[in-house]
This record gives structure tokens, sequence and C-alpha cells, in this order.
């Protein structure tokens, strides 16, 4: 009796090529995505935010003040928990050489604003609008904050909620320190 050959199956061949190739690319968009983590130092990236009361806060003209920017939002649960003692940051250094603003993140205008008036935040505010802000200083959610010396650059990042016996001391330092923006 005469064996015929085995016929391979024609989809193998694609098989092998086309696995390994895609774990390949998949393992390229893990590295390079891991190279774009949390913008952490350096100088911080500008932008110029319509605030909720109709001016803009523009990052730039801050130059030569301590900056805090704080992303929120109004769903945020511990947003809800840091909003008295950012406004007591406010309170503390608003008449200083000191610049705060709050960017509301994947949030809408009406929830914010409510949001802001229950609150009682008074320290500028604004709605990131296609999340352009929210992906230069690539958050990875609410809140983050951001301190910025006078030059620009960031010398503090906080991943959680915060309080201002945390920022106080941070902000103190960075407003003694005497560089030229």
């Amino acid at each position: 009796m005469s064996q015929s050959p085995r016929r391979r199956n024609p989809l193998i061949v694609p098989f092998f090529i086309l696995v390994p190739s895609l774990i390949i690319i998949g393992l390229g968009i893990v590295l390079i995505r891991g190279d774009q983590g949390q913008v952490s130092s350096g100088m911080a990236p500008t932008f110029r935010l319509p605030l909720y009361d109709g001016g803009v806060f523009d990052l730039e003209a801050q130059r030569g003040k301590v900056v805090l920017i704080n992303f929120w939002a109004s769903w945020c649960g511990p947003c809800r928990s840091e909003a008295a003692e950012l406004n007591a940051v406010w309170d503390t250094f608003r008449n200083r050489d000191f610049a705060m603003v709050g960017i509301g993140y994947l949030d809408n205008e009406r929830d914010a604003r409510a949001f802001l008036a229950e609150f009682g935040v008074e320290y500028p505010t604004g709605h990131d609008d296609r999340s352009v802000i929210s992906r230069a200083y690539r958050i990875r959610g609410v809140p983050e904050t951001f301190i910025l010396n006078r030059r620009g650059e960031i010398a503090h990042v906080i991943i959680a909620p915060t309080t201002i016996s945390v920022l106080r001391p941070l902000i103190e330092q960075l407003l003694a320190e005497d560089v030229q923006p």
C-alpha cells in the first residue's frame, strides 16, 4: 500500500510568520509608550487655558512666579477631598509671587461649575478642551498637582490628593529661592 505524502496546511507558514511579527509590533508599542511616562522634570509645557470666569490663564505670562497646576474633575472623589486644602493654599499664597490654576479634566461644564460653587473655589479654573493640556503633561488620572519654580521648570509632582501641610513647605522653599526667570 502506497502512502501519499502528507499535505501541509497552507495556513501554517503564514501563521508562524504573522504571530511573531505581531508580538514584535506589540512589544515595540509598549516600549514606545513606556518612554512617554509622566512629565516630572524639565520645562513645563506652556498653555493658554480659557477660564470659567471668562479670562485666560497664560502659563508663559506667569514666568517669575511659583505656579501650582492642579488637574481635577467634579466626578473625582479624591478631588472633592482636596478642594478645601487647595482653597487654603490659594488663600495663603495668592498675594505673593505665586500663581495657581485648576484644570478640569474629562468633565462637563455644568458639573464643573457646580463643583466650583459647592467648594467655593476662587483660584483661576478652566476646562481642558479636548484634553490638550492633560496630554502635554501626560497625566494618568486625577487629582495630579504640578508645582513649577520661577523659571517654569517642574519642581514637584504629586499624584494623589494633597494637603496644605504637604504643599506649604514645597511652595515656601521655591518662593525663597532667588532665581532669575
